[in-house]
């Protein structure tokens, strides 16, 4: 089994993205053998009712033919926007989301902020996991209006400190952020939380090599349980993130399948 923690459709401001639709996502999905994906909207970034997106995805989502059970759409929430907290309770109660990814950097709150800290709490009673993008595109190539900032393993941590108990997923992972935790409590706290990194860039080192060398360093930092596959569709070219998991030569097959589906399955009680 092969589950994707980390998809999005939906449109972005500042580069044309090829296959952001769903139906184009769930065709990727069978040609390379994924089961299930973990979807959320990109426009719920830009809205200023994040609403607006989920109601999108969920329309689109509910459109496709031949495609139950093969998505588990995540909801967009600013909790610093007005009526979020009844926003939530329809995604969860009436659209049926699994989860909640949140956008701070681009919503303008911190991790800690009061709103964000209750939003996660809610989530966590609500048995929904919550998903949060470490940064949306490399810094290197951005917009000139595009926001210039990113967050790191201690923003996470500081979030996981104050609400111990919710279940996070952190995506779009990289190696420059391991001498950050080190640095401090941070690797303790996202040990022993319900913490769960994806693979969609954690090498960062060409993936010709060193082999596994980023997904070595996640597992040895946060144990087996810690990592999950994510692709990072559609940012990333669908391709890169099987090689990344397939040149883990330190890898044994048990601890393939933790990423591949064991450990994403635990997190989101699959």
């Amino acid at each position: 089994m092969l589950i994707d923690i980390n998809a999005s459709v939906g449109h972005w401001p500042f580069r044309q993205l090829r296959g952001a639709t769903a139906e184009a996502l769930l065709e990727r999905m069978n040609d390379y053998g994924v089961d299930i994906a973990v979807v959320a909207n990109i426009n719920g970034i830009f809205y200023k009712n994040t609403q607006s997106a989920n109601e999108e995805l969920y329309d689109e989502l509910s459109a496709l033919k031949n495609a139950e059970g093969r998505f588990l759409p995540f909801a967009v929430i600013n909790p610093t926007y007005v009526d979020w907290r009844y926003d939530l309770d329809v995604c969860h109660s009436r659209l049926g989301m699994k989860g909640v990814r949140l956008y701070p950097l681009y919503h303008d709150y911190d991790l800690t902020h009061p709103s964000c800290i209750e939003l996660v709490k809610m989530a966590r009673d609500r048995k929904m996991s919550v998903a949060i993008p470490l940064r949306m595109i490399d810094l290197r190539q951005r917009s000139w209006l595009d926001i210039n900032g990113e967050l790191g393993f201690n923003d996470i941590a500081a979030l996981v400190s104050e609400v111990p108990d919710a279940r996070y997923m952190v995506l779009d992972t990289r190696i420059r952020e391991y001498a950050e935790a080190t640095k401090s409590n941070t690797t303790k706290t996202l040990r022993n939380g319900n913490v769960l990194f994806d693979s969609t860039r954690a090498s960062g080192v060409p993936i010709i090599g060193p082999n596994g060398a980023g997904l070595n360093e996640l597992i040895t930092m946060f144990g087996r349980d810690k990592i999950a596959f994510g692709t990072g569709t559609p940012f990333i070219d669908y391709l890169s993130p099987f090689i990344r998991i397939e040149v883990y030569k330190e890898a044994d097959n048990t601890l393939k399948e933790l990423i591949r589906s064991g450990n994403a399955r635990k997190m989101l009680n699959l």
